[in-house]
């Protein structure tokens, strides 16, 4: 189950942030005024959207991945630490 919660703990803060940088992004630009691509591939105004927040997405999901590989404790942390039993 630490598994799945560390999952979640990763996807849901990078989705938040996805959200606020779709806001953010587009009340600023206007896509199919800018070039990005997305001509060549016949995308509409809402398609560029979907994909745009699929890439902030992803760009803060792998930011709080790596936050989260980083704020783990190293082996030899966990080898060093006395054995607690619990108190009665």
């Amino acid at each position: 189950m630490n598994g799945l919660r560390q999952l979640a703990g990763v996807l849901w803060p990078s989705f938040l942030v996805a959200c606020c940088m779709e806001v953010l992004v587009f009340a600023l630009v206007d896509p199919v005024n800018t070039f990005c691509g997305a001509d060549a591939l016949r995308m509409s105004r809402q398609g560029i959207y979907t994909a745009a927040f699929f890439v902030f997405w992803l760009m803060a999901a792998a930011s709080s991945a790596c936050t989260a590989l980083l704020a783990r404790p190293s082996v030899a942390d966990l080898s060093d630490a006395p054995l607690q039993t619990p108190s009665q």
